[in-house]
C-alpha cells in the first residue's frame, strides 16, 4: 500500500488511491466470471458516481456500505473521507462522465483470486478522468476493493 493514500499534482490535478484491501486470504466463494462490457461499463459509471456523490456531499457512508465486507473491515467512512479530502475542498464534480464513453486503457481483468481490475479514463472537454478500480464478486454482486481515480482540468 502507498505510504499516502491521497496524492496531489499541482494546482489543477487529483489523484485518490485507495487501496486498503489485503486479500492474501481472501478466497473466492465461487468462480466468477468475466462481465459483458456492458455490466462493466455499469459498474464503473456507478462507482465513480458513488465517490462522486460522497465527495460532493462529505458523506462516505453510501461509498462504504456498498463496498466489500474486506474493503469495510479495513477503512472506517471517517478514513474515506480523509482520502478524499482534496476532492471535497476542490468541489471536484465528476458527473459529467455519465454521458461520456470509456476508453480502457487495460483490457479487464479477472484475476486467480477472483479480483477484477478496471482501468480507463473519461475525457470531456474541460476534465480528464482516469480510473483504476478493483472488485470482487460478494454475495453473487461486484463489490468494490479498490479505488484510484485521477483529475485534472484541460
Amino acid at each position: 500500500m502507498p505510504q499516502s493514500p491521497m496524492r496531489f499534482f499541482g494546482s489543477h490535478a487529483l489523484c485518490a488511491l485507495v487501496l486498503a484491501v489485503t486479500l492474501a486470504f481472501f478466497a473466492p466463494a465461487q468462480a466468477a466470471s468475466l462481465p459483458t462490457d456492458n455490466e462493466q461499463e455499469i459498474l464503473v459509471k456507478t462507482t465513480l458516481m458513488t465517490f462522486n456523490d460522497a465527495n460532493l456531499t462529505g458523506n462516505y457512508s453510501i461509498l462504504h456500505a456498498k463496498s466489500a465486507k474486506v474493503f469495510r473491515a479495513q477503512l472506517t467512512v471517517e478514513k474515506l473521507a480523509d482520502s478524499f479530502k482534496v476532492f471535497r475542498d476542490k468541489k471536484v464534480n465528476l458527473s459529467s462522465i455519465v454521458a461520456d464513453e470509456i476508453e480502457s486503457s487495460k483490457a479487464p481483468v479477472l484475476d486467480a483470486k477472483g479480483v477484477l481490475t478496471l482501468k480507463g479514463r473519461f475525457k470531456d472537454d474541460e476534465k480528464k478522468v482516469r480510473f483504476d478500480l478493483q472488485f470482487i464478486d460478494e454475495d453473487g454482486a461486484w463489490k468494490l476493493v479498490g479505488l484510484n481515480v485521477n483529475y485534472k482540468e484541460e
